[in-house]
């Protein structure tokens, strides 16, 4: 009886990009956009070159990279999160979701997988590290330093709770330790700085103690932790993408029951996202807010209160230009102090402007009736700046 393998139960072949090509040169300095799997993928004019990127996120988002590269012809840089979190929850023996449709699937064959679908760089399968499961977290730490190639980012997709006081020292440390550059997730319902009080300024600690961390499928922390020394950030193109929830839980949101589904707006004065319905209703008697971005051209931002395609992608494409455009800015600024003390000034002048607004409309600032500043956009208005 022979003992030769069976060729039928390898790995596939992939052809594959140079994997001793670093990930750190090709991702420096870009906030990337968290695109969606669901339509074939399409350009995006608003994304800076030099500046930004794409992350293809979610189920098929192997296929979707790929027809961005092969079909669209996009050839700027691009990362491939097929959101394994969102399914697999890390163990203290399998911290890594390998390919489930692969016999004998390794972490190594993933990332292969990824390169050779269009990735400028690789992701880990890592899964949901949920709160105080140091287990978990040290063997991600553990399988992770067994890598031995230049182009992977280590996912960390964490539960914010690990941002917290008991448990930022530990999450720093280990951090630290992992040779690979770091792509860290939050989960939570809802907007997860707002979890506790010391998220966002933990959040900084992470950044500012530990050399090449990511932020990714995320809001305006993005720039946050940009302007604090990030190697990269990820801004989801839509609010399901701008935070991930654990697997075990079902997405909640800020209305009851089911209905039409409205884009969110970020507004360039208040730096804030709100849903186009709030926006018709808070500026129904009113001179609503208008944006001169290249999407909107003097566009009221109270109009994109429809449910249609079109408008969804307008208001997806008005939100990339808003915020590509402060990552120019923010890029026009020396690193270090003078780029932090932008970023601060500029948070604090969005605080004075919300006022200002309601006071503008009549109404008073209550949630319902009026603009509220976010606690995080707060917290980036007052915290010291440090050298």
């Amino acid at each position: 009886m022979s003992n030769a393998p069976d060729p039928r139960r390898r790995p596939p072949a992939v052809k594959t990009l140079d994997h001793t090509v670093a990930a750190v040169p090709l991702l420096q300095g870009r906030v990337l956009l968290h695109e969606h799997t669901q339509p074939i993928p399409g350009p995006r004019p608003a994304l800076d070159d030099d500046l930004g990127g794409v992350v293809m996120t979610g189920a098929n988002a192997d296929t979707r990279a790929f027809q961005l590269r092969a079909d669209v012809g996009y050839q700027g840089t691009l990362l491939i999160d097929s959101a394994v979190y969102t399914t697999y929850t890390a163990t203290a023996e399998e911290p890594f979701m390998a390919p489930p449709d692969e016999l004998f699937g390794t972490v190594e064959h993933s990332l292969n997988f990824q390169k050779a679908r269009g990735a400028s760089a690789a992701l880990t399968p890592t899964g949901y590290i949920p709160p105080a499961s140091s287990r978990a977290l040290k063997a991600v730490l553990r399988e992770a330093n067994r890598i031995e190639r230049a182009d992977t980012l280590v996912s960390l997709p964490i539960h914010v709770t690990w941002l917290n006081r008991e448990n930022i020292g530990q999450l720093t440390e280990v951090c630290a330790r992992i040779r690979h550059p770091k792509a860290v997730i939050l989960f939570r319902q809802f907007d997860p700085l707002e979890q506790a009080k010391d998220v966002p300024s933990n959040l900084r600690r992470l950044f500012t103690e530990v050399e090449n961390m990511s932020l990714l499928r995320t809001d305006l922390a993005a720039l946050d932790v940009m302007a604090h020394g990030a190697l990269c950030a990820g801004i989801g193109v839509r609010s399901s993408l701008r935070h991930a929830i654990p697997p075990d839980d079902k997405a909640q949101t800020g209305k009851g029951g089911g209905g039409p589904t409205y884009p969110h707006i970020l507004m360039p004065q208040l730096m804030r996202f709100k849903g186009a319905e709030f926006l018709s209703k808070v500026y129904g008697n009113a001179d609503p807010a208008t944006c001169d971005c290249e999407e909107c051209d003097g566009r009221s931002l109270d109009s994109f209160f429809l449910s249609d395609g079109e408008t969804q992608r307008e208001a997806e494409n008005h939100n990339i230009y808003i915020w590509s455009e402060w990552v120019s800015n923010m890029a026009s600024y020396p690193a270090g102090t003078e780029r932090k003390t932008w970023w601060r000034d500029k948070c604090a002048a969005a605080v004075d402007r919300c006022a200002l607004e309601n006071q503008r409309i009549g109404v008073g600032a209550s949630p319902k009736s009026g603009f509220q500043v976010p606690a995080p956009l707060k917290a980036w208005a007052t915290l010291p700046v440090t050298p």
